[in-house]
């Protein structure tokens, strides 16, 4: 196949600059290879990684029988990142550079991912990752509401500890506005879709601040320059490296980066497949091209011209195999490797039916020529041998399957959440059984191997290290990081070639100090702090307080303009008051369904403070309960007040706003439980709508609890909506101090059903309490509605009950399920 070859003739100014230096570089034949200093890597130092493999499983169709097989998004990938510069991680779509910085991270859930991480030589926890480091998501996840200086100041107070004082803390605000250029937004809002804010390069930079304020070692960023233009791109990148300058390590994925990014870039990391194909210096790619005898031609960019090799590579009868080869081991393709066929184009075969190439093309056949490799295996054997390790025994399924982390893939407890969304609440009921079970038991896909208490201490001789584990399924060889020498075409390998000679000692693992608090702030502290950004939020969202407001007052309104006066005493009242209460309180837990997108909202925002720790669930889910109490509180008065004054109701009006207000506080907490669960808004609302339909039908004013067939007698007790219905019967009706008259047929139809005396009527007409004429007392209707505990306060602590207990379970899920990794 023909090299790749460029039409287009019209060329930026980052472009000519380039072929300025691809001018200097693309020596075929070794001559004044310039290459800007690079600082060589030292084992020990820095940020190690040393044999990377994650994998999904997913499933294919062999002679007719669908069976689950194991696909691998990283595969063995070894290197490593010293302090004061920035790793690059490039690829095309679907390469698996977030799923690679992830697994750096410790954003991969322990038994799904391979190998291990080391920091200055010492094997780390994910505890301890999380602790030293932060993680910059892709997507802007910020409050639209908050300026950019209480924005920071919210992460300054719940990131650094208390013994910093206020003071203290602006002033760090004050320097961090400045490092990232922000100064001039300080007092801005940060805006969304429908309000305007600050710019795309200043919203991404004020990411970047809230994650820096307390000076992590470690930073990692996931497309911090996606959606920007290229000037607010060199922006941010800009600033990456300044804050790198200082003494952190950076790591961040990019698609692409311009001329002028790459040049503020100390390393690069292309992968491909989630196959490592280079790792070192951006000006490095082109010696590397031309040792691979694929020069970069004039007027490209060696890093785009990298990729297109990639793809061409990718797409051919060979694989990528060529490519990783002569990265890992030096091995150079001869000229059957070096023009790659493309593959045929796909037609009806049997099922998994052995492509020729699949045999003809071996990892090390004859087809590769080894270099400075002194000795090759048995032809044979390694044929077979890669082909087990690399899965090309299968064409179409390898082209059928997509490793980009935006797809979906088969729910197995391992693959759940392989993609760029954090794991969510809204798979608990997927896959409960599963994760119940492993939480009990202790027991992962496989063994974990993010940190072994008994490590395996690498020997260090000749400036080389060795790998720290091997998995027994397949053979592992770390990846080498080449330095090319000018004028030789031998590749050098300055630090990871292995050393096969292993000392079993028992190491030390960087871990939490035992004693050291997981959070920067005290639990009170935390809760005041997430007060008082949830108030500025309500306050400048007014939407989430007058929304409901304004609905409990006009629908109070109309029903008062339906019923008009309820203070006689005639049958025909005693059917709109209970027509009456049942509609107030389906109005009360309907208008509460305006939760739902508020917490999904946000949710992604908790996702993300907490998944380093910045403050506990618990706090989030008090703080939340807090601020809002007070608006229950004024929406269940506005309500009661409008209804009381007007429909004159005989019942007391504090005890009316008591019921009205638990009622709002235990509908709200439910809804915030469901909303936890589930994906979307649109989901949410129809999950709140059934079960609120059925607490409706069940709470005893449709069918009363001894009509409610025996099997489902038990929703009758869980319906949120039986007891402050109940207490508003009793609060109306209690007590035999109002008679009612009238005709017995202004009570049909109606909830009353068949009227039974109760009692109570007996013994007061017995005793002469009550007139002959007296036909029915409040004590009747409570006894034909089937309800026998007469008491008021015992159904408003049963409802917060019930309140209470949907916040614990809201809080059982954000505080175990609701995480940002993948399993």
């Amino acid at each position: 196949m023909a090299k790749f070859k460029r039409t287009d003739t019209n060329r930026s100014l980052e472009s000519l600059l380039d072929l300025d230096k691809s001018a200097q570089l693309n020596k075929i034949n070794g001559t004044n290879l310039a290459r800007q200093p690079t600082r060589k890597l030292i084992p020990g130092h820095g940020l190690e990684f040393n044999n990377l493999s994650y994998s999904v499983t997913k499933k294919v169709q062999k002679d007719g029988v669908w069976i689950n097989r194991e696909a691998y998004l990283l595969n063995d990938i070894s290197g490593q990142a010293l302090r004061g510069e920035i790793m690059a991680i490039m690829g095309p779509s679907g390469a698996g550079k977030s799923t690679f910085l992830d697994a750096i991270a410790g954003r991969i859930a322990r038994g799904s991912l391979e190998g291990t991480v080391r920091i200055d030589g010492k094997p780390v926890t994910t505890s301890y990752m999380k602790m030293i480091s932060s993680y910059v998501m892709q997507d802007d996840q910020l409050f639209p509401m908050l300026t950019v200086f209480e924005t920071f100041m919210f992460a300054a107070e719940v990131r650094l500890p208390p013994s910093i004082s206020r003071a203290e803390k602006k002033k760090r605000v004050h320097e961090l506005l400045e490092q990232l250029s922000l100064t001039s937004a300080t007092h801005t809002y940060i805006g969304d879709e429908g309000r305007r804010g600050v710019s795309g390069g200043e919203r991404r930079r004020v990411s970047i601040g809230i994650d820096i304020i307390h000076k992590p070692s470690l930073l990692f960023l996931d497309e911090p320059t996606s959606g920007l233009d290229s000037t607010s791109a060199f922006s941010v990148v800009e600033k990456v490296k300044d804050i790198a300058k200082s003494g952190s390590i950076i790591l961040m994925t990019i698609h692409q980066p311009s001329f002028r990014i790459q040049m503020l870039l100390d390393r690069i990391t292309v992968l491909a497949r989630g196959r490592l194909v280079y790792l070192g210096s951006p000006t490095g790619v082109a010696a590397f091209l031309a040792g691979f005898a694929r020069p970069v031609p004039d007027g490209e960019n060696s890093l785009e011209y990298l990729l297109d090799v990639i793809k061409e590579y990718d797409e051919s009868t060979v694989g990528l195999d060529p490519l990783v080869l002569y990265q890992r081991d030096g091995i150079k393709p001869d000229q059957a490797a070096k023009t790659p066929l493309r593959k045929p184009p796909k037609t009806p075969r049997t099922p998994y039916a052995k492509s020729p190439w699949t045999r003809h093309i071996s990892l090390r056949s004859s087809h590769f020529s080894a270099g400075n490799v002194n000795s090759q295996r048995d032809r044979k054997d390694q044929s077979d041998s890669d082909v087990n390790n690399f899965g090309y025994d299968d064409e179409d399924d390898e082209e059928d399957f997509d490793n980009s982390l935006e797809r979906k893939v088969p729910q197995t407890p391992m693959s759940m959440q392989s993609g760029i969304h954090p794991r969510l609440a809204s798979h608990f009921y997927k896959d409960f059984s599963v994760w119940l079970y492993n939480g009990v038991k202790g027991t992962p896909r496989r063994p974990p191997t993010w940190n072994s208490h008994l490590g395996v201490k690498s020997s260090m001789s000749s400036g080389q290290f060795s790998m720290t584990q091997q998995t027994p399924s397949r053979v592992k060889t770390p990846a080498a990081s080449a330095i090319f020498t000018p004028g030789r075409e031998v590749i050098e390998y300055s630090s990871y070639n292995p050393s096969y000679e292993e000392v079993f000692e028992i190491e030390e693992i960087l871990d939490e100090p035992i004693h050291r608090h997981k959070f920067a702030n005290p639990w009170l502290r935390e809760v005041a702090v997430l007060c008082w950004r949830t108030t500025l939020n309500v306050i400048r969202t007014p939407e989430l307080f007058l929304s409901r407001e304004i609905v409990l007052t006009v629908m109070g309104l109309v029903l008062s303009s339906f019923f008009q006066r309820l203070n006689h005493f005639d049958f025909k009242t005693i059917n709109h008051l209970l027509n009456f209460y049942i509609f107030t309180i389906c109005l009360v837990f309907f208008s509460s369904n305006d939760a739902v997108p508020t917490f999904i909202q946000e949710r992604f925002i908790f996702i993300r403070e907490t998944s380093h720790n910045a403050y506990r669930a618990s706090s989030y889910v008090i703080s939340s309960l807090i601020v809002y109490l007070p608006f229950f509180a004024i929406q269940g008065f506005t309500f009661a007040v409008i209804t009381q004054y007007i429909l004159r109701i005989n019942s007391s009006i504090l005890s009316f706003w008591l019921i009205l207000y638990s009622s709002l506080i235990t509908s709200n907490a439910y809804v915030m439980l469901v909303s936890a669960l589930v994906p979307s808004y649109i989901t949410g609302y129809a999950v709140v709508i059934a079960t609120t339909a059925l607490f409706f039908l069940t709470c005893g004013f449709f069918l009363k609890r001894t009509q409610i067939p025996l099997v489902w007698r038990w929703l009758h007790y869980i319906s949120a909506i039986k007891y402050p219905f109940e207490a508003l019967l009793i609060n109306e009706f209690k007590g035999t101090k109002h008679c009612y008259n009238g005709d017995l047929a202004d009570l049909s139809p109606g909830p009353l059903g068949d009227v039974k005396i109760s009692q109570l009527h007996k013994d007061s007409v017995a005793r002469g309490d009550l007139s002959q004429n007296c036909t029915l007392v409040g004590e009747d209707v409570l006894f034909s509605m089937d309800i026998t505990k007469e008491n008021i306060w015992l159904d408003i602590v049963i409802l917060l009950a019930w309140g209470v207990l949907y916040r614990l379970f809201f809080y059982v899920v954000l505080r175990f399920y609701s995480k940002n990794e993948r399993k």
